[in-house]
């Protein structure tokens, strides 16, 4: 099985499913606003997987966290990894993970160890 770790560590493929990290600059109450002190830029995760040689996105797997974009690449990794531990099967049985991924959009580096 293919285990890919990128060196900007956004992204973490096994096999047929990638979890990546984006920002899209999203913030506690939509756009992250730099000038509130109170804001702060969070992370989404999307799912996708491989079908004839393509990354296709998983319907229902693109999700805002409460991950600090300013969090560290350790702790990005650590997400990714309980991230892809959480999905992969569900993903890899065709099964629908909108519900679960509803759930794991509550990972911060401060819960993670809750998932």
């Amino acid at each position: 099985m293919e285990f890919i770790i990128p060196e900007e560590e956004t992204e973490l493929i096994i096999g047929k499913v990638k979890v990546e990290w984006v920002n899209l600059g999203e913030g506690l109450s939509g756009d992250y606003n730099p000038d509130d002190p109170e804001d702060e830029n969070l992370l989404r995760f999307d799912v996708s997987k491989l079908e004839n040689g393509e990354w296709v996105e998983v319907p229902d797997a693109s999700y805002c966290t409460l991950f600090s974009a300013n969090a560290s690449d350790e702790n990005k990794q650590e997400g990714l990894r309980i991230l892809m531990d959480n999905i992969y099967e569900e993903v890899r049985a065709g099964h629908s993970i909108k519900k679960l991924c509803e759930r794991l959009s509550w990972i911060s580096p401060e819960t993670m160890e809750n998932f």
